[in-house]
């Protein structure tokens, strides 16, 4: 089995497969801030099967790209609770909706979402959401989510969303590809060296990263550290980091 990969920009990603095509935090408004827009062929909306939103920020849960998507393919929405009523704003019916629960935020176990049709097993992961110098956002939200992704109960992916480092985190299986945020609000250098440690994968993959233009006031999550976490990567870590352009498609091979 073979699946691409493809960075979309920020903490934007398209997964696909012959059975799937999945997006993660899609965002491609071309808004005034925004450096750059990856070329998405139209196709790639028509033929969507699953979109995951990690949180309700207009870069992970952008609204134009949503509403797009809404009107131009079948997909179905898997967001957090915190993300129905912004849903509901822009049209998205309940019966185009999975919530996804993280454990946190109803005080129970994490619901993994079963899709056989697709292949796939999604699991909600808590996400705390920081801030400036490492510090927890005032305002985070206890029910966003990052995602584990089972794919043919065999290859795992996880995107953290928009989080610091957690307890949970320590508690997730290896996975095969772990997309990582080294940005201050996130995890930056040493919170996702230790991440990259705790969960061995074999392809990592920077992102929140060189899509908005870093300012005073938002450098904190737009500015990442990504060439640093390299350099304080081992030899072997090294050899799995891949710092992809906008819209390049990695082929991986699942034996």
């Amino acid at each position: 089995m073979k699946l691409k990969l493809t960075w979309l920009g920020n903490a934007g990603w398209k997964i696909s497969s012959q059975s799937f095509n999945l997006l993660i935090d899609p965002d491609i408004e071309n808004e005034p801030n925004r450096i750059s827009v990856a070329e998405i062929p139209k196709d790639w909306f028509v033929n969507v099967s699953v979109v995951l939103i990690t949180h309700e920020h207009g870069d992970h849960f952008n609204r134009y790209t949503a509403k797009y998507l809404l009107e131009k393919s079948n997909c179905v929405f898997v967001l957090p609770p915190g993300c129905v009523q912004a849903a509901h704003e822009i049209g998205i019916p309940d019966s185009r909706m999975i919530i996804g629960h993280n454990g946190k935020y109803d005080n129970n176990q994490s619901t993994p979402i079963h899709l056989p049709e697709f292949n796939l097993v999604i699991t909600p992961v808590p996400a705390v959401h920081g801030h400036i110098l490492g510090s927890i956002y005032k305002h985070y939200n206890v029910s966003d989510c990052g995602y584990l992704i089972s794919i043919f109960d065999k290859f795992k992916v996880f995107h953290p969303g928009d989080s610091v480092l957690l307890e949970e985190h320590f508690e997730l299986p290896e996975v095969d590809v772990l997309m990582v945020s080294p940005t201050e609000h996130n995890m930056h250098v040493r919170q996702s060296k230790i991440l990259i440690e705790r969960l061995n994968p074999k392809y990592i993959f920077p992102q929140h990263r060189d899509t908005y233009r870093i300012t005073d006031s938002n450098y904190f999550w737009t500015c990442a550290y990504n060439k640093e976490l390299y350099e304080v990567l081992d030899d072997k870590q090294r050899s799995c980091y891949h710092t992809l352009p906008q819209g390049e498609v990695f082929d991986i091979v699942v034996q």
